[in-house]
């Protein structure tokens, strides 16, 4: 159940991600009006992702719409209903694709969610589901999301235009006090980039079969994969393959399906493989006048490998009890409500290819396991040697803290502004890579931290420095 101290660690900024990424070009589909200036067909492609949450263990999200918006109307990229638990998934995962999009400029990235379209769930130390606590926090403006980016983006014929949405749903998750009980809100804060050259914030997971090796530059395409894909507002592509070309390198890990390392040679065509990897724009999209891909100018730069079915790796959440030995493993005890007896503390194989990152996808070394820290990893378990055999480990980085106050000087004559807390005054230091948003009435939209006003309600995210300011990343008015 959720207590005083895990409600503290809700708030405690460790990141959950959801990531839309657009990937558009231009043409007259859409739902209301597609009256803008650009012609062409093009496509637009949903990705998802999210990190580890250190107080639920599952965040569901019923999507049954996401639409573009702009002066003059709106284009439907995603009509239908779709669940999907957002702690499923470290990585971006392609969600829908949908063709013919209406090239020109829009301003806004609108997502409607079903009544009780966000479940917080919160597992107890039992693994009877029965006994786990369960929260519908409140959905703002009829269940609709306006998602505002700083200005307008443009769709341009015969291009790929990539809008990364990253909504940060421990921060939007606001806890209401009523008497004893806790209340859950949400109040959307989300982070929005256009992504001009290529998708490499994140790692892009596919699942499907290999097609097409090329053993001379160790390229093939990735086919039958579960991409969904739509034609119009409520039609799916008949025939579809979902094929995607995967380029690799020497630097690209191979894992077969025990957990342990292979290379590009072990590939089989037509067998099963999961690719963690980097979109890139395809400077060879043209070569192929019967390219069966549906993101024809768009290739995956491969990072990480899986042979086999999906099924044969898992992932496993949980905390590091120890730092990394000389044999590269370290112990980590598992989370309950993941198909495994509870307690249960693991050995973990960090192995020559592994993936280790932090939250935002950014590579972190073996020195930044240490006991105490969130871990999330995927590989392949050994019962009989208690031991994970690791393909990609995901570590909580973040040490940021939260300030709740209201805004006062801005700007003051030390830090920036200054922040009235319930223990007093804190001076907030800001710069070029704050991030500040203002949530009225369930929309959220960026800000310019000079636009803040005395009075304001605000939560502060970052750091205290040694110069008595507080070093704000992330700000948040309401």
């Amino acid at each position: 159940m959720i207590n005083s101290i895990s409600v503290t660690r809700l708030l405690s900024t460790f990141f959950l991600g959801l990531v839309f990424t657009l990937l558009a070009g231009c043409s007259s589909g859409g739902s209301t009006d597609t009256s803008n200036t650009a012609s062409g067909a093009g496509s637009v492609a949903l990705l998802l992702t999210d990190a580890p949450s250190d107080i639920f263990e599952e965040i569901n999200i019923t999507v049954i719409k996401a639409e573009l918006m702009s002066d003059n109307g709106r284009v439907t990229i995603f009509q239908g209903e779709d669940t999907f638990n957002l702690l499923d998934l470290t990585d971006a995962r392609i969600f829908a694709i949908r063709e013919g999009v209406a090239g020109g400029t829009y301003n806004k990235i609108r997502l409607t969610l079903k009544d009780n379209g966000i479940e917080l769930v919160d597992y107890n130390d039992t693994d009877d589901p029965s006994d786990d606590a369960v929260y519908y926090p409140k959905l703002p403006g009829n269940n609709k999301l306006d998602l505002n980016p700083r200005g307008s983006f443009e769709v341009v014929a015969g291009t790929t235009l990539v809008i990364l949405i990253d909504m940060d749903a421990n921060k939007s998750i606001h806890i209401v006090k009523k008497g004893k009980k806790d209340e859950y809100n949400f109040r959307p804060v989300v982070f929005i980039d256009i992504v001009t050259d290529a998708f490499i914030e994140r790692f892009v997971k596919l699942h499907g079969d290999i097609y097409a090796i090329n053993s001379a530059d160790e390229s093939f395409k990735l086919c039958n994969t579960d991409i969904p894909v739509q034609t119009g507002e409520d039609v799916m592509k008949t025939g579809s393959r979902g094929c995607v070309r995967v380029e690799t390198d020497q630097t690209t890990a191979i894992f077969d399906i025990n957990g342990m390392p292979a290379a590009f040679s072990n590939l089989v065509e037509g067998e099963p493989a999961t690719v963690f990897g980097h979109l890139q724009y395809d400077k060879y999209s043209d070569h192929d006048s019967d390219d069966d891909r549906e993101l024809r100018d768009l290739v995956l730069k491969a990072a990480l490998i899986e042979l086999g079915p999906e099924s044969s790796f898992q992932k496993l959440n949980g905390t590091a009890t120890s730092a990394v030995d000389v044999n590269n493993q370290f112990t980590m005890d598992v989370d309950p409500g993941q198909g495994l007896i509870t307690p249960l503390n693991l050995n973990v194989q960090i192995q020559d290819g592994t993936l280790l990152t932090n939250r935002e996808g950014s590579t972190v070394d073996i020195n930044d396991i240490v006991t105490g820290k969130l871990v999330s990893v995927r590989g392949v378990l050994d019962v009989n040697r208690d031991t994970l055999f690791a393909s990609v480990i995901v570590v909580d980085t973040d040490s940021s803290t939260r300030l709740t106050g209201t805004v006062g000087a801005n700007p003051d004559n030390s830090c920036g502004f200054t922040l009235m807390t319930a223990t007093g005054d804190r001076g907030i230091h800001t710069d070029s890579n704050t991030n500040a948003y203002l949530v009225v009435n369930g929309i959220s939209k960026p800000i310019d931290v000079s636009e803040l006003s005395t009075g304001q309600q605000a939560d502060v995210y970052g750091n205290a420095n040694v110069n008595g300011c507080f070093d704000a990343h992330t700000i948040i008015a309401y």
